[in-house]
């Protein structure tokens, strides 16, 4: 009776083992795989590493560098020969027109003025008598007392007084412009950029005594290469750096020079800057961008993050919750000054990598900087 009973035990083991192995092995298999995906560690991502995408304008532009001068400039000159008896400003002062910038001496101008006038006095004194002679003859003439000639021999010495009263009314207006002509005065609101002169010095006439700028308008001379200045065109806007500054400043293209220079091949385009508020200064050197073309309602990325290296259409790695995928962009404008693209085909607000990173693939996992 043991046998048999210890038998049928053993048999009935045996079934239960033979029971289990003969289950499908891909059931175990999967289930291993999943749960080893489950719990494969998340790449933790630092704050560099992502992007948060964004609507702001992208622009083309073409590249400058250029120097700033005042639009309009002039340099005051000496009107006469004098020795210099005052001046008034200094280099960087701000003047008005119409004010005294330098007196010069004019005592000399002035005896010459006192002179002119007294022969002036002399000279109509004179017309006045032969004017009375004339006329007294004209009416001897009429009653037949005298003849003609005698009355044209007074006729002419009276045109000949009023001849000279007309020169020496002319020689005495020059000299009242001499003696004014010592008082020098800005000819234009601006800033006093040059002084040249110093009291006791003698300046002759055409002599450059001060230079003055008009600083409220400048103007930017940028040298343009000739295999780009076909994509400028007047009244195109453009944005600037100088050193110092930590905001960029607008301008506004102007002209062109049609003509290369001879030298370099550049062509001189012209930008004029708005300097009311005083900001910059004449002689700056700024380095700044033509805006070409410019797109607002794209989304901008910087370059590296968008990805076609291998032939393919550009794409970049988007965070789908914590699993990285691939998603097509297309590329609408481009700037390779600032390195930014405007691409379409990403939804504002949405995280991506800033640039590839090693190691990392689409569907991979990741985990956000805290």
């Amino acid at each position: 009776m043991t046998r048999p009973i210890l038998f049928r035990s053993i048999c009935l083991a045996a079934g239960v083992l033979l029971a289990a192995c003969g289950q499908p092995a891909t059931s175990g298999h999967d289930a291993s795989a999943a749960s080893a995906a489950a719990a494969a560690p998340l790449r933790q991502l630092a704050r560099g590493d992502v992007l948060q995408a964004t609507q702001a304008p992208v622009a083309a532009s073409l590249p400058f560098t250029a120097t700033l001068n005042a639009l309009t400039s002039i340099e005051v000159a000496a009107e006469i020969d004098a020795s210099v008896r005052e001046v008034l400003v200094r280099e960087g002062e701000s003047v008005r027109r119409g004010q005294l910038l330098a007196r010069l001496d004019g005592e000399t101008l002035q005896q010459a003025l006192l002179e002119q006038q007294a022969q002036l006095a002399n000279d109509e004194a004179r017309l006045h008598l032969a004017r009375l002679k004339r006329d007294k003859q004209r009416e001897l003439y009429q009653q037949g007392f005298i003849s003609k000639l005698a009355f044209d021999e007074v006729d002419s010495e009276y045109r000949i007084r009023e001849g000279d009263v007309n020169a020496r009314r002319s020689q005495l207006a020059r000299a009242r412009k001499s003696l004014a002509d010592t008082a020098v005065h800005s000819p234009m609101d601006g800033v006093v950029y040059a002084r040249r002169i110093q009291p006791g010095e003698q300046v002759s006439r055409n002599q450059k005594l001060f230079a003055i700028a008009d600083l409220s308008q400048l103007e930017a001379t940028a040298s343009i290469p000739a295999r780009q200045v076909a994509q400028l065109q007047s009244g195109q806007r453009a944005h600037f750096r100088v050193e110092g500054a930590s905001e960029p400043f607008a301008a506004q293209l102007l002209r062109i020079n049609p003509v290369a220079n001879a030298g370099s091949r550049t062509f001189n385009a012209y930008l004029r800057v708005d300097n009311r508020a005083g900001r910059l200064q004449a002689g700056q050197f700024v380095s700044g961008e033509v805006i070409l073309r410019e797109i607002s309602d794209a989304v901008r990325l910087p370059q590296a993050a968008v990805r076609d290296a291998d032939g393919s259409a550009p794409w970049v790695m988007l965070l789908d919750g914590d699993i990285l995928r691939r998603q097509p962009v297309s590329v609408v404008l481009r700037n390779d000054n600032e390195r930014v693209l405007a691409v379409r085909g990403v939804e504002v607000g949405r995280t991506l990598l800033a640039a590839p990173l090693l190691g990392l693939k689409p569907g991979d996992r990741v985990a956000l900087p805290r």
